[in-house]
């Protein structure tokens, strides 16, 4: 492949990073574990040095102030993961899976923070929102179809927008790279798990002007409540076009269609999280009925990314993405358990949603000295629109023995509709960040102004229509200082604003809430080894958070404040040729100092753990020894539990560790005719441990983790 950076005279490495990383067959090759690499099984895999989505430049993680985890396509290969919430689990400061065995939807928190109650997060993909739905629209993106995860920890409101002050996640997809791509995976496993993928890529014309990329993967399986399951079907096809050095143009698409969604509802706590005289509950046990049960979703979007060079110092980048999400929910769910602690009560839902958005981010990037001080400088404005339609309905169903369910003979009432809603939002910003550099200190400073409008029709009622109009502005500053022997302290100071669709008891639109961040940290890459360490310490807090209205409890007042203070530790590399690792460890105190409820101050949020970690080891044989080829990799997982209830009555839910293990064999090890082809057996929950993720209140019930999953994977490159 040419080398098309060495044509360029005078390029400077500060500015024009990402080009060299685009063009550069140099730069490819020795960047291998970068998180832009395109070959599923390139390079070392495991450790990222540098990222884009933290700064929206390429800017190594040695020198960003901040605390960031890149999740790379070789951990999610090697630990064949199959949702978002999947890749989190090995991830410092984000507790994953909080409704378990639901994979409709990714709940998880960072730092203790997340949307509202529900445990959706901020995401965002190749840099741009993926919107929240209305009721259960919400967006998912299938792994196979990502390049890499970005977990950014703490407020990123400055880059971002509105976000919860916790963090946001930013994913990557694949996209064309000059590199040939033919690869190939089909899997099966238990619980009638079968599934068939496929990335073809490379250069469409001779002289390498256009590349192409087209991703595809389907799926079937049984739920992990009987009689339910999951089939899905995802398809990502993108064109580059890059007639010259300077200018640059990717279009792309993505339609994923999810006809069946597994079940989504709770199970009594007495029988989960805490005894029952009739013993505790299989991790299959479903309160709702198997033909009663739909629950779909269809998304499509289209989108760009163009980028032109004016010279070495300055460019401009352009992002937009089309997206369009309908979803159709309507089954039975769990609602109350009565007096003889077998028999529950039961409630049909319905909800049809549609919605869609557009995204803008524009950016415009420059480079320039002052003296010995170098300035990396980004300016950029985002607008996002969000327009949906959505209503929720809801009926009664006869009770069910759920130690002894007899399905098929339920009597259905009326539904009865609660919400028929529309909502239009939009969102616009204005932000810039200087990246400071002077000898071996490096200083990062943004600001950000954003103004949102929201606006909510209740077609039940206009009288509950209301706007909505906020304004904020966000500050960032960070500090590093690079010790040659690869060591990096830093400080950092971030903020973040977040809307609050809702009005109080008089009708008046709530205040944004407001997230504030204190943070220390060391970070460690040490020059033997392809590795990175961390330690973060934090304090931050989230205010005019609501809470409810002591004279009128079917309202909210705005009268919370949430503190988060914490330490995480996290390990990512190489330890030999032979050995790799990711570890990670988090303890954080998170509590209400603030409340309209006396009673809440001091208390810790529901659904939060404040202690849990994980570890994950790799090993590969040696390639002159006689199981050449062979690797394995074994895992842990733990988590001190969670408080279920209410604010004023809560309960623990007992704490947990889970196992997961991986090996694989390198084909070609066995003949040069079988090389590419790699299988692979994948065991989570390896002992097939039976334990409780969250829990909501007595009447809405607790989530059992997911079960045992083992699966073999045949995957071929050629």
């Amino acid at each position: 492949m040419r080398s098309f950076a060495r044509k360029i005279p005078h390029i400077k490495p500060l500015s024009f990073t990402l080009f060299a990383a685009l063009w550069s067959n140099h730069a490819l090759s020795e960047d291998t574990m970068n998180v832009t690499a395109s070959n599923p099984e390139a390079g070392e895999g495991l450790v990222a040095t540098s990222t884009k989505s933290a700064t929206k430049t390429q800017t190594p993680l040695l020198e960003t102030p901040q605390s960031v985890s890149v999740i790379t396509r070789k951990q999610m290969n090697d630990q064949n993961v199959r949702s978002l919430n999947e890749a989190l689990r090995y991830t410092p400061g984000v507790a994953a899976e909080q409704w378990g065995g639901v994979t409709a939807f990714d709940q998880f928190s960072i730092r203790g923070f997340n949307y509202g109650s529900t445990g959706f997060n901020d995401q965002f993909l190749d840099g741009l929102r993926m919107n929240n739905g209305l009721v259960y629209g919400f967006q998912q993106v299938d792994p196979f179809l990502l390049e890499d995860i970005t977990v950014l920890r703490g407020p990123a409101s400055v880059l971002y927008g509105l976000a919860s002050p916790g963090g946001v996640i930013a994913m990557n997809s694949k996209m064309p790279t000059k590199e040939s791509i033919h690869h190939i995976e089909l899997e099966g496993g238990n619980h009638q798990y079968q599934r068939g993928s496929f990335d073809f890529g490379g250069e469409a014309n001779d002289d390498g002007t256009i590349l192409y990329r087209i991703v595809g993967t389907a799926t079937t399986r049984e739920g992990q409540e009987r009689g339910t399951e999951s089939r899905r079907w995802a398809l990502a096809p993108s064109v580059t076009f890059q007639p010259d050095y300077y200018n640059k143009l990717t279009l792309y698409a993505r339609v994923q269609n999810d006809p069946k969604m597994g079940a989504q509802t709770s199970l009594p706590v007495d029988g989960t999280a805490k005894s029952n005289p009739n013993g505790k509950l299989p991790v299959d046990a479903y309160p709702g009925e198997p033909d009663h049960n739909t629950f779909s979703r269809k998304q499509a979007a289209v989108g760009y990314s163009a980028e032109h060079f004016f010279n070495d110092d300055w460019s401009t980048t352009l992002n937009g993405r089309y997206s369009g999400e309908t979803s159709k929910y309507n089954a039975v769910i769990f609602s109350g358990l009565e007096a003889d602690q077998r028999t529950i009560d039961r409630t049909v839902v319905g909800s049809n949603e549609h919605f869609n958005t557009i995204n803008l981010d524009n950016q415009l990037h420059g480079h320039f000295n002052t003296g010995d001080v170098d300035h990396k400088i980004l300016l950029g404005m985002s607008w996002d629109r969000f327009t949906g339609h959505a209503n929720y309905a809801s009926g009664y169903v006869s009770p069910l023995d759920i130690y002894a369910p007899t399905y098929g003979q339920a009597v259905f009432g009326n539904l009865n509709e609660w919400q028929n809603t529309r909502v239009m939002n939009n969102q616009t910003g204005l932000y810039a960040q200087d990246q400071l550099s002077y000898q071996q200190w490096r200083a990062t400073f943004g600001v950000r102004h954003d103004w949102s409008s929201i606006r909510t029709n209740d077609l039940l009622s206009s009288s509950n229509d209301f706007k909505q109009r906020d304004e904020a502005t966000t500050w960032r500053a960070g500090l590093n200082y690079l010790f040659e022997n690869g060591v990096a302290p830093y400080l950092t100071y971030a903020q973040s604003f977040q809307p609050t669709n809702s009005v109080d008891s008089n009708g008046k639109p709530f205040d944004p809430s407001r997230g504030e961040l204190y943070e220390a940290g060391i970070k460690y890459q040490p020059s033997s080894l392809a590795a990175l360490f961390s330690i973060a310490a934090f304090n931050l807090t989230q205010d005019k958070v609501l809470t409810t209205d002591p004279e009128n409890v079917q309202y909210s007042v705005q009268g919370g404040k949430i503190r988060s203070r914490g330490v995480e530790l996290e390990a990512r590399g190489n330890l030999s040729d032979q050995f790799s690792v990711i570890g990670s460890m988090t303890w954080q105190d998170v509590k209400y100092v603030q409340d309209s409820d006396r009673n809440v101050i001091g208390k810790t949020p529901l659904r939060i753990p404040t202690r849990f970690g994980s570890l994950w080891l790799n090993w590969e044989a040696p390639t002159k020894s006689l199981v050449a080829g062979l690797g394995a990799g074994v895992g842990g997982r733990f988590s001190n539990g969670t408080k279920g209830g209410t604010m004023d009555e809560q309960f623990d839910t007992a704490g947990y560790g889970v196992m997961d293990a991986e090996v694989h064999y390198d084909l070609g090890y066995l003949a040069s005719s079988l090389k590419g082809g790699k299988v692979q057996v994948t065991a989570q929950n390896l002992t097939d441990r039976r334990y409780v993720t969250s829990c909501f209140t007595e009447s809405q019930g607790c989530f059992f983790g997911s079960e045992r999953a083992i699966i073999a994977k045949l995957s071929w490159d050629f």
